[in-house]
């Protein structure tokens, strides 16, 4: 009904309910409520005719249906970012559409610079958000190891100083699986490295998380970073704390500090924790990826997904934090939202020849590129995983009814037949070979043990971690 009909209405029922009884005056109400949709009190306030009916006409829409249905459009192909970033980035956003996928008009473009992150959570409301990652985050993946080295490796809060109070270089890693919830067997994990002060992250991947892939995978990380890793925190885990990573850094000559979490201290290593949820499992998800042949791919995935979070992703940094009169919580505040690669040229530490580099690199992306590459990658990805998946399940139903043709129990590791062999069975040249290969392999890990101790024994924490750790 519109607000003219309600008024000929409501003057019309008042006519009726002046001179009713009481249980016939409860019907009118009951009826005008269900017509109008108006509360009942208010109701009865004008049938007696204590208030009148008034015709509020409101200012209108701002945004037509054509500036919701763009800004929707513009939303889903930059990845459905969070509002409050979008925002900030709304006029990048809008030449990137109009360059690569449809020009956006004057009008329409005021418009959207114009409108508010609240604005824009109203009229995205019910929008399904389209991400690249196709499952659902775990929450469980990750274990804890225990080894020598963590005797030499000092134990302290990663967030003792506070971000914005760090040069860029201060770096956390950690790791989380591509299981899918289940631990058996091999898998890809993805190493994850963010740097406190400016918020660069980059992503790659490790196969079953063991000391060399990690290493291979960390040493890609290294060198896509635009400035040199002055410490490196890291939880408990043995991925990080090995031999093997130590002998590495103890032959680079600007090596980083090493330096570790508290035990059962998950808020000590907090910005890359925070990262492996907002960058890592919001790509991935809890699928699991276990086909050996995706390596490639899912390094390439990697870069191109760290180029996107790093170039056109924001995010904002916690430069004061006080506790309340009330002692209630605390009083955060945040700075502005700006992307990593934005915090990189405005910070006075970083050399102009690294800014000028990325600045280079920027040039060359595209944010919408990037974000459809991505989805063409992760269809690669997961179609290939598909049919490594119904390979693995045809092989192993025939090797099953195979078994139970010829009535052979199957013993757990004896998938060939020199594993099926007993003992002593193998030819004295291939055990040769096999005492040599070993013998060679301790003397490698022994040479690691030296060079890794002798690292940890020497090596000295920056200067902007004095009071945190001992110097």
């Amino acid at each position: 009904m519109s607000r003219k009909s309600i008024k000929e209405y409501i003057l019309r029922k008042r006519e009726d309910y002046l001179g009713e009884t009481f249980q016939r005056k409860s019907k009118i109400l009951d009826e005008v409520c269900h017509t109008t949709g108006l509360s009942r009190k208010r109701v009865n306030k004008l049938l007696r005719g204590t208030i009148e009916y008034r015709e509020h006409k409101g200012r209108g829409k701002t945004y037509t249906g054509n500036t919701i249905d763009v800004l929707k459009a513009i939303w889903i192909e930059a990845a459905c970012p969070c509002l409050p970033y979008f925002k900030v980035q709304m006029a990048m956003w809008i030449e990137e559409y109009s360059t690569r996928v449809a020009v956006v008009d004057n009008k329409t473009k005021a418009l959207l610079l114009k409108m508010s992150s609240r604005t824009m959570a109203r009229a995205l409301d019910g929008v399904d958000r389209i991400k690249p990652g196709w499952a659902k985050a775990n929450k469980h993946s990750g274990r804890n190891q225990n080894n020598e080295i963590k005797r030499a490796v000092t134990s302290a809060s990663g967030e003792s100083i506070r971000a914005c109070n760090v040069p860029p270089g201060d770096i956390q890693v950690d790791t989380f699986a591509l299981g899918g919830g289940n631990s058996a067997d091999n898998f890809f994990w993805i190493l994850t490295a963010t740097d406190r002060k400016t918020q660069w992250t980059e992503l790659s991947p490790a196969w079953n998380r063991g000391q060399h892939t990690t290493l291979l995978a960390f040493q890609r990380i290294e060198r896509r970073f635009p400035f040199q890793m002055m410490s490196i925190h890291s939880d408990n885990g043995g991925e990080i704390l090995n031999h093997h990573l130590m002998a590495y850094f103890s032959k680079n000559q600007n090596a980083p500090y090493v330096w570790r979490s508290r035990p059962r201290k998950s808020n000590d290593n907090a910005h890359v924790e925070q990262k492996n949820s907002s960058v890592g499992r919001q790509l991935f998800g809890e699928v699991r990826l276990d086909c050996p042949d995706i390596e490639k791919d899912l390094i390439e995935l990697c870069e191109m997904w760290s180029d996107f979070t790093n170039f056109f992703r924001p995010s904002k940094m916690l430069v004061e934090k006080t506790k309340r009169a009330d002692n209630k919580g605390f009083k955060c505040v945040y700075d502005t939202p700006k992307t990593p690669y934005q915090r990189v040229l405005e910070d006075p530490n970083v050399p102009h020849e690294v800014k000028s580099a990325i600045k280079l690199r920027r040039a060359k992306l595209s944010g919408i590129d990037i974000a459809h590459r991505v989805k063409k990658k992760l269809a690669r990805i997961k179609r290939m995983q598909e049919q490594y998946n119904r390979a693995k399940a045809t092989h192993n139903k025939a090797v099953l009814n195979l078994d139970m043709m010829n009535m052979i129990p199957r013993v757990a590791g004896s998938d060939s037949a020199l594993r099926a062999a007993p003992s002593g069975t193998s030819s004295p040249r291939h055990s040769r070979n096999h005492q040599t290969e070993a013998k060679r392999m301790r003397k490698k890990c022994l040479q690691e043990k030296k060079l890794s101790v002798a690292y940890l024994a020497n090596q000295k924490p920056p200067t902007y971690l004095s009071g945190v750790v001992s110097i």
